[in-house]
Order: C-alpha cells, then sequence, then structure tokens
C-alpha cells in the first residue's frame, strides 16, 4: 500500500507542462458528465423542447378550409 501511495504523490508532484494541465482537467470534466449520465435516474423519459402546455392545436377536418371561404 505504501508503494501505491508513493507513486500516487511523485504523480502528482512531477512538473506538468500547460498542456497536460489542460489535459488532465478537461478529461475530468468529461468523465464526471459521462458519469453523471449514466447514473443520473431518467423520469418520463428524454425530451427535447419546452413542454409547458401552451398549445394551440385545432384537430378538426375542415377547420383550414372554412377560413379562406
Amino acid at each position: 500500500m505504501k508503494d501505491i501511495w508513493k507513486s500516487i504523490k511523485g504523480f502528482f508532484k512531477r512538473d506538468w507542462s500547460p498542456a497536460e494541465k489542460v489535459l488532465l482537467i478537461l478529461c475530468c470534466l468529461l468523465i464526471g458528465i459521462v458519469k453523471g449520465f449514466l447514473l443520473s435516474p431518467v423520469k418520463k423519459g428524454i425530451s427535447c423542447g419546452n413542454n409547458n402546455g401552451n398549445v394551440y392545436n385545432e384537430l378538426d377536418d375542415d377547420y383550414w378550409l372554412d377560413d379562406e371561404d
């Protein structure tokens, strides 16, 4: 266990280039996002859009024909 702890300390104490820092931050962020999507409960399915109930649907067959006359 001490060997693992030593290797972890050595990994974080080494010099990082700016590109390596950015890559590590992006990898951690993306892993967190994917983990959140996979572990989150999905309620009522997944939908894209604004489901606020503000819908006007006139389903009569002759509705559009009455406006033209």
